[in-house]
């Protein structure tokens, strides 16, 4: 219980120093980072084209997303749980109401 004590402990030290929201931190986490890691990667002053940390979190957690999302269907269709045929189409786009009158 210590162990938890402790990396809560440093979370929020990261989130103190690098300014990250809640959402921010628990993408940090899902993305597998320690707390260390934000710490490592934040921008010096000699470094301005460097993102902040919290633009780095996001942008890393949104090109991660996509590839999720496939390995969740590719296990699902391998444990059965889906039937490949029958998988949900895309939404059909939004068209503007024709104005007849």
């Amino acid at each position: 219980m210590a162990d938890k004590a402790v990396m809560d402990q440093a979370w929020a030290e990261a989130a103190r120093r690098c300014r990250l929201s809640p959402d921010e931190v628990r993408m940090a986490r899902e993305l597998g980072f320690k707390a260390r890691s934000p710490l490592n990667n934040l921008p010096s002053p000699q470094q301005p084209w460097n993102a902040p940390v919290a633009e780095w979190v996001r942008d890393l957690y949104e090109k991660r997303q996509p590839r999720t999302e496939q390995r969740r269907r590719r296990r699902a269709r391998a444990l059965g749980l889906v039937d490949p045929g029958t998988e949900a189409p895309a939404p059909p786009a939004a068209t503007p109401p024709s104005s007849s009158a």
